[in-house]
């Protein structure tokens, strides 16, 4: 099949975007190798081996060559070719490609029960799936050693899920041979029902003998109805699955009446001895629905009674509701209740900063402004807070990777690197993802910050991003911040920044939060692209925005993408008086959820407390990371700008 015109012209875009560093001449025939490639995968296609021979002589040192095997042998999977499978395994070993013909074989040799040869090419080393992980213990069991094999079948049993169909054989054969202990058995239909599987957990229990299958009826009864715990005396037994019972049944009462489990978890501490991490994780449990059930009282209570309880997740809580109630006394008290490593994290350096200025004015000035010097040291939210309340300069601590040249030169030029590079110019992004991040697992620091580096050349931000997060390696701002697809931000911002706080670090900012700049990126909610937007989101924009869109794969072109953001980010920013606040929470949760937060503190509160006390933990962190990222690309782009606008910062919310 040819390519028609407009299909050479994209081509050539790709080849020039994905290969900046090439001329016009190597870009050329780039897109000459991958015209050949798409010819070779057509001959694949209808069988044509002389015309593949020749078109794999013309790609010999091209990076995907390997590929027209591997489509070529898996065509053909079914029939079994064994030599050249074994001939492409031992080339290809230890790469992405090797690993994904040896699974695409095991697939088929488990499905045919073909065992003896399946032993041969399974590598428990290189082998994840549950499935053929299963037929590797069926082979082992039937040809090989049952010992080993029904150690692996009890790591498969012991999941709170039923398992792939393919594990039914195995399982079979190791329950008749009498490898289904009554611990084992137990132990599954615990999980099951803390999964709330109660159909496997039912199906466990068949198995079991008359009494244990009582004890787990009572626990899947205890499940439904967790009220039964009222019932102390019927609970109380020297056997071990009772204290599990009881463990599961205040976790489920807690649910629903963090007050009443409480009330029963005392009758029960004093008539069993729990481990101290049950009763640990328990406490933990309680105090956490004792907030959701928004039972301050009752929280405050059950701190008073365990004063050695000091979980950082409850205890900030109950600081932040302190702070929607203005109480700055009682934020001073919890945050000097958090563990000492935690009172040192910038967070909480602020807010009892914050307290003790409310409280004191002017009397403990040198305590609040010496933890705000403490904070403003790091580079983020509340660094930049601190930093504007002393009126001091932010701290960017701006110190890029020590990566040389010769470095990212050798990175690049890996096979697997090149293959990953090639796959995303043609468009393969998903097995180009695969193929990067096989070629990346296992690096070191400085090898990951150097696969940042090529991914920031090749225009690939978010796993330029990621590899430096992996590294661990926090302070080049370049790697981490890049100026991603600037021209289209640029533009979009020129168009649609009047008379509203929309400016490119902004757009930036969101697109860096919502995407990592992947432009690829497709959420479990159905967003998509740079900016994450819902296909519904962006139809209703494109129509007030004139934008051009079609269906939702449009999302996918960054071009796209950022206008629809953007536009859309500017009609939440003339919703809510151009605060960016606001903007990015309802970007985030929804405009009609910020709208109902502002009714519930009616303008009453500063805004560092309305943001530190947004219900969704997720849309609070959101709103932070998108204020602080305005700043940095700002200065990454050479500018200064302050976290808050006036408008802002004079705001009550």
């Amino acid at each position: 099949m040819s390519i028609d015109a407009k299909g050479i012209a994209l081509t050539l875009f790709l080849a020039l975007t994905a290969f900046p560093a090439l001329g016009e001449t190597n870009a050329e025939k780039a897109v000459a190798q991958r015209e050949k490639l798409q010819e070779a995968r057509e001959a694949i296609g209808r069988g044509d081996a002389p015309d593949l021979k020749r078109l794999k002589r013309e790609l010999q040192g091209y990076p995907l060559l390997p590929y027209l095997d591997y489509w070529a042998i898996s065509r053909k999977i079914s029939r079994l070719p064994y030599d050249e499978i074994d001939a492409f395994i031992s080339e290809h070993r230890d790469t992405a490609i090797g690993d994904w013909m040896r699974v695409r074989i095991l697939r088929e040799l488990g499905s045919r029960k073909r065992f003896r040869a399946y032993l041969k090419y399974y590598d428990p080393d290189k082998i994840s799936r549950a499935s053929l992980k299963c037929y590797y213990a069926d082979a082992l069991s039937r040809h090989g050693d049952k010992e080993t094999a029904y150690a692996l079948v009890e790591e498969l049993w012991m999941v709170g899920r039923s398992q792939a169909e393919e594990c039914d054989p195995v399982f079979n054969r190791w329950i008749k041979d009498g490898g289904l202990t009554p611990q084992l058995a137990w132990g599954r239909h615990l999980l099951a029902v803390k999964s709330g599987q109660l159909d496997l957990a039912e199906y466990i229990a068949r198995k079991m003998d008359p009494d244990q299958a009582q004890r787990a009826e009572l626990l899947r009864s205890v499940h439904r109805d967790p009220g039964q715990l009222s019932n102390h005396s019927r609970f109380i037994s020297d056997r071990p699955e009772y204290r599990q019972i009881v463990l599961h049944g205040l976790e489920r009462l807690a649910l629903k009446d963090a007050g009443l489990a409480e009330k029963a978890w005392q009758r029960f501490e004093r008539s069993y001895l729990f481990a101290d991490n049950e009763r640990e994780q328990l406490l933990r449990n309680l105090a956490l629905q004792f907030a959701r059930q928004d039972d301050i009282e009752g929280l405050r209570a059950f701190f008073a009674r365990t004063e050695k309880f000091t979980d950082p997740r409850t205890i900030g809580w109950l600081a932040r509701q302190s702070m929607r109630e203005l109480d700055w006394a009682q934020v001073e008290f919890w945050i000097d209740r958090l563990p000492p490593e935690e009172q040192l994290r910038d967070v909480w350096l602020y807010w009892k900063a914050r307290s003790l200025e409310e409280q004191y004015g002017d009397s403990r000035s040198d305590q609040a402004v010496q933890l705000y010097r403490q904070a403003a040291e790091e580079r983020s939210y509340y660094g930049f807070l601190s930093a504007d309340i002393l009126g001091q300069n932010y701290r960017f601590v701006d110190r890029p990777a020590k990566v040389t040249p010769e470095l990212v030169q050798e990175m690049a030029a890996r096979p697997g690197m090149q293959r990953a590079r090639e796959l995303q110019a043609i468009g393969e992004l998903y097995h180009a993802r695969r193929e990067w991040d096989y070629a990346t697992q296992g690096l070191g620091h400085q090898e990951l910050l150097t696969a940042g580096k090529v991914a920031s050349a090749w225009g690939w931000y978010h796993k330029s991003i990621r590899s430096v997060l992996a590294a661990d390696y926090l302070d080049d701002l370049e790697l981490r911040f890049p100026l991603a697809f600037s021209d289209i931000v640029t533009d979009v911002s020129n168009q649609m920044s009047e008379k509203t706080a929309l400016d490119p670090y902004l757009i930036y900012a969101v697109a860096r939060q919502e995407s990592h700049f992947a432009h690829d990126a497709k959420s479990r909610a159905g967003a998509l692209g740079l900016m994450q937007l819902l296909p519904s989101t962006a139809r209703t924009t494109a129509r007030k925005a004139g934008v051009r869109y079609r269906r939702s794969w449009d999302l996918l072109t960054p071009k796209t993408n950022i206008a629809l953001g953007s536009f859309y980010l500017r009609t939440l920013l003339n919703r809510f008086d151009n605060n960016r606040i606001l903007a990015a929470a309802a970007y985030n949760a929804g405009p009609t959820r910020v709208a109902g937060w502002l009714r519930e503190t009616g303008s009453q509160l500063p805004y560092d407390v309305w943001i530190e006390t947004i219900p969704y933990h997720e849309t609070r962190k959101y709103v932070q990371n998108v204020l602080a990222y305005s700043v940095i690309y700002a200065y990454r782009s050479g500018n200064i700008q302050p976290l808050l606008r006036d408008n802002e910062a004079r705001s009550k919310l």
